[in-house]
């Protein structure tokens, strides 16, 4: 929420955490009798965090070196953990221990999204989270002053051994399995959200889902442990083929038990990052095995604390191969690289362990499934269950445009208006569709507020670029805000929609989220800020809904200036959502109008104002005036003889402000989402505001 742009979080939270846990891995026999300071000391930490919540921390947008600073510690205090916990507890086999260890954080993370998805607090459960590590360091410092665990010094130099002829397969064999599920793991989240909605919850599953199989693996590998490293390999191909053979069928099949329950959700997405990440299951009995032969030879801490440094590493080459794979993630070629990268490994490990017969058959059963499993790439069944099994075409026409943070689509839909319509689909969120022209009114619907040209305005959410055209056609100058460079890198592609607008000499392009662009803006610079982006249900837009977010907004705002949003659905369904919705708007603008329908555009602004009448094409410069003409005119959303209005609605009392901290309507937007995938009714303003209808045309 402090940094605001999803994409750069999630590689500075990813590869920080990676970083940081190879780094207390490698320290923690070193620290071990300090693991109950460790835990102490990063509580006192997160109780820091908390009260710089609690002041005017969400006010700041720290520079990027400092977020990855404040991840870093308990990023450490992660890797040193398990090794620590696992020599303490050297009795117990190192098997049972890394899954105890990550079927709590199976707990931990299940806690926290239930907890979000009610709007609660996030400084409130840090400070929870600060109380409970205190606790639990001080329990620890008890117990090892009563000499519950026996702990030793460390022997020192142990590193030098490992990369011996006599134990170099092990580590080898970590780092390419480690690899190897990184790539693919990548793979499950990205598909993960495609197949189903952009909420932040899904990333949460599919960690879930990661450690459900590390738990699995933990409790299952004594009863599998004379599979062989060379055989468990081959076990986390043939998932991975299990995976591509299955893709057209399997998602659809789990996604047709939504029933717009929020626990039923819960549970069958949980299923679905499942099936997607199965191959960990494999990838996580590699590990264990290897900790468990080289603890042998080696301490535990000191075994799984190299092995899990080592792992790390190579978790993060296989992020970097899937980022650079990205444009071919829903292809043939992204598995296919995978599985040649498993050959290559087999070929190393079969040199050491000698296991020729095992690998010869391994090959031949790996090559027949594989001949079957990639007739036919993903893309074609990626869209597969956007349709409910009555309806669903025999074929859906589709085009990907992927990248390492982003992906969108365009995709036919041949149901909806009884002809082939274009849907335009961003991170699972099908936004809306291209050819009715929708998107290209909204963009021209505040030139009503203003008697002439606007000089500068503001676009937050570039899209497709149609509602961008509408506001760069009435202003002298545009910013176009997106914080997605595969929006940006595609735009060109939706020209006859948006009148060329990537060539429009009227515009600037910003690459940076909405309201790291707003924070830096000089007070009173713009005419109109038109936040068009996803609903506060997707969690790169959930904080351009908050109360700080709209404080930005007035400030960017000339006094006489328009801020114009919508809401729809995903957002509002009865009268309590919608004081919710406008609860921060309402804070920071005396005049609010409604142009009302399914979906409903909001205007706000501080100084009354007449609307202006005439031609909407007057207003336009030629070029744009033609495309007005030619191509937008003979749409039948632009020849609607009334779209309702409701000037200056009432103030609504008693809505919960949605804060950065109490993220209010992302939690609603999340239900009301879900509730959508099966209800599908319609909410109309008119129906739910508790306002007299209007009569008024705009």
């Amino acid at each position: 929420m402090t940094l605001g742009d999803l994409y750069i979080t999630f590689l500075l939270v990813t590869l920080t955490f990676i970083s940081g846990t190879a780094l207390g891995s490698l320290l923690s026999s070193k620290i071990r009798r300090y693991l109950p300071w460790v835990e102490i000391l990063t509580g006192i930490y997160n109780l820091g965090l908390f009260l710089a919540l609690s002041l005017d921390f969400y006010k700041i947008q720290p520079p990027q070196f400092v977020v990855v600073l404040g991840l870093l510690l308990p990023a450490v205090s992660l890797g040193i953990q398990l090794p620590l916990y696992s020599y303490y507890l050297r009795r117990i086999r190192f098997n049972f221990i890394y899954g105890l260890y990550h079927g709590g954080a199976i707990l931990g993370l299940l806690a926290f999204e239930i907890y979000f998805t009610f709007g609660l607090s996030v400084k409130a459960s840090l400070l929870a989270l600060s109380l409970g590590q205190i606790g639990l360091g001080a329990v620890l410092v008890f117990l090892l002053n009563h000499d519950i665990f026996h702990v030793d010094q460390s022997p020192s130099g142990a590193w030098k051994k490992l990369f011996t002829k006599n134990f170099l397969v092990i580590p080898l064999s970590v780092f390419l399995i480690s690899a190897l599920s990184s790539y693919q793991v990548f793979w499950a989240l990205k598909t993960q959200v495609f197949l189903t909605e952009a909420f932040r919850l899904h990333a949460t599953l599919i960690s879930a889902a990661v450690f459900f199989w590390m738990t699995v693996a933990g409790f299952s590998e004594k009863r599998l442990h004379n599979a062989s490293r060379t055989f468990l390999f081959f076990a986390w191909a043939a998932a991975l083929l299990v995976l591509q053979s299955s893709f057209s069928t399997l998602p659809p099949l789990i996604t047709e038990n939504f029933t717009g329950n929020l626990s039923n959700y819960f549970i069958w997405s949980s299923v679905l990052a499942l099936c997607l990440t199965l191959p960990v299951f494999a990838s996580s009995l590699v590990f264990i095995k290897s900790t468990q032969e080289l603890s042998v030879h080696f301490p535990v801490d000191q075994a799984s604390g190299y092995l899990n440094a080592i792992a790390c590493l190579g978790n993060i080459l296989g992020m970097v191969l899937a980022a650079f794979m990205a444009p071919y993630l829903w292809t043939n070629f992204y598995f296919s690289t995978a599985l040649g990268i498993l050959i290559f490994a087999v070929m190393i490990l079969t040199y050491f362990d000698k296991k020729y017969a095992l690998a010869s058959w391994g090959f031949v059963v790996l090559v027949i499934f594989a001949f079957f499993a990639f007739q036919k790439d993903q893309a074609s069944g990626l869209f597969n269950n956007r349709f409910v099994k009555q309806i669903r075409p025999a074929s859906i026409n589709s085009q990907i445009f992927s990248e390492a943070f982003s992906s969108i689509a365009v995709m036919e839909d041949p149901i909806t208006d009884g002809q082939v319509s274009l849907h335009y689909i961003v991170d699972g969120h099908r936004s809306h569709i291209i050819d009715r022209g929708t998107e290209n009114l909204i963009g021209l619907y505040a030139r009503r507020y203003f008697a002439d040209s606007l000089e500068k305005s503001a676009v937050i959410g570039v899209g497709t670029g149609q509602t961008s055209w509408g506001v760069t056609a009435i202003s002298e100058h545009t910013d176009l805000i997106e914080i997605s460079p595969t929006v940006l890198k595609n735009l060109q592609h939706f020209k006859e929609y948006n009148n060329d607008l990537a060539n429009n000499p009227h515009k600037s392009i910003h690459l940076i989220d909405g309201m790291s662009y707003l924070r830096n803006c000089p007070a009173g610079s713009y005419d109109l800020i038109v936040n068009t982006a996803t609903y506060p249900g997707n969690f790169n837009a959930a904080k351009l809904y908050t109360l700080e977010f709209v404080e930005l907004v007035k400030s960017c705002l000339k006094p006489h200036g328009v801020y114009q949003t919508y809401f729809d659905g995903s957002t509002v369904h009865n009268v309590a959502e919608l004081a919710d919705f406008l609860a921060p708007i309402q804070a920071h603008f005396k005049h609010i109008d409604i142009i009302a329908g399914y979906y409903p555009i909001l205007m706000a602004y501080n100084e009354s104002r007449p609307l202006s009448s005439g031609p909407m094409e007057s207003f336009l410069r030629e070029s744009d005036a033609r495309f007005y003409n030619e191509t937008l005119k003979k749409k039948p959303i632009f020849n609607l003889r009334c779209n309702f209005m409701y000037r200056d609605i009432p103030l609504y009392t008693g809505g919960k402000m949605n804060t950065l901290d109490r993220a209010v309507l992302e939690a609603t937007s999340i239900r009301n989402i879900i509730n959508n995938l099966y209800q599908r009714d319609e909410f109309i303003f008119a129906d739910y505001s508790g306002l007299p209808r209007s009569q008024e045309c705009f």
